[in-house]
């Protein structure tokens, strides 16, 4: 079922976890096929130890294959690590790290070396560039085969080398995965509108889901999308407002069950208790809204911001979607 701009839908954003890459010390692993000749004939040619800069491991075992055929040699490493790198992906992935949390890069490398780990401070700088590089193609080649007409969209402040930053986060909201991420110029005006056309155009998306941010709705029309607010989100930001208002336990109460059995009955109370507030004055200038004021408005809200969603949906097996 269709919705109309500023409706809610569930689920904008998702959150993925987060580990560090282990590293092996050896592998039984042996390649298939020659890379040469393609034959399936190889046989062990020789073991050797090599030493690692890593956290935990400071040698691995690498076994070099020869093709019986060819006499084409290969050597396997254990997983964690890359052929003609020094650095373990652990390592690497720690530097990184170290810098999105606002290091310097030489801080970056005093704390490296500092826990064992020796890594230069321009060494820190090329794990930061490869790892970003990285990062893109995986985007771009998760949006080429993804298409969706919805998108979620998300931003957060972080610093970096201990600058204040604005990225942006692009969402399924059908599995909550991470589409894409960009750093953004403004949360506002026509830097968040290029992103979001860029995106829309990227994924085929025709309406965007995202948190109450003003900004979002003027983004996403200059950006051509229909605009959906989260549902995940617009009941929290009830939530909030629900703890400023004083008194009304039982008001309030009835408003959060309405907001989450969203069918018949719930639409129902929120119209009866809109109605039923309806002649609460609003505040004169100078003077701050009355308790019941507030409660008038919030219930009007709800039930704008909730009158396109299908009664009665239910909460999508995965947490997110309407269905």
């Amino acid at each position: 079922m269709s919705q109309t701009q500023g409706e809610p839908i569930r689920g904008a954003a998702g959150k993925q976890s987060f580990r560090f890459p282990e590293l092996e010390a050896r592998t039984e692993a042996r390649p298939r096929f020659c890379r040469r000749c393609g034959s399936a004939g190889r046989g062990r040619h020789r073991r050797m130890r090599r030493p690692v800069v890593d956290l935990k491991v400071k040698e691995i075992a690498v076994v070099q294959y020869q093709c019986c055929h060819c006499g084409a040699s290969v050597t396997v490493l254990p997983p964690g690590i890359q052929e003609g790198c020094q650095h373990s992906e652990r390592t690497k992935l720690l530097s990184v790290v170290l810098w999105g949390l606002g290091l310097s890069y030489g801080d970056g490398e005093r704390v490296m070396k500092g826990l064992g780990v020796p890594l230069s401070d321009g060494g820190v700088l090329l794990k930061v560039r490869a790892m970003g590089a990285e990062a893109r193609r995986r985007h771009k080649k998760l949006a080429a085969r993804m298409k969706s007409p919805v998108l979620g969209a998300d931003e957060t402040q972080v610093k970096l080398s201990g600058n204040g930053v604005t990225l942006g986060f692009l969402t399924n909201p059908e599995t909550g995965e991470i589409v894409g991420m960009e750093m953004l110029a403004s949360r506002e005006g026509e830097a968040l509108a290029r992103w979001l056309r860029e995106a829309a155009q990227r994924f085929g998306a025709k309406a965007l889901v995202t948190d109450e941010l003003e900004s979002y709705k003027p983004a996403a029309e200059a950006a051509g999308l229909e605009h959906q607010l989260c549902l995940a989100h617009w009941r929290k930001a009830v939530s909030r407002r629900l703890k400023k208002i004083e008194g009304y336990a039982k008001e309030k109460e009835l408003i959060k069950d309405a907001l989450k059995a969203l069918d018949r009955p719930a639409q129902r109370a929120l119209r009866w208790l809109h109605a039923h507030f309806t002649k609460a004055p609003p505040p004169r200038k100078g003077e701050r809204q009355s308790p019941a004021y507030a409660i008038r408005m919030l219930t009007l809200d709800c039930l704008e911001n909730t009158s396109g969603i299908p009664l009665g949906c239910q909460r999508h097996p995965r947490g997110t979607g309407i269905v």
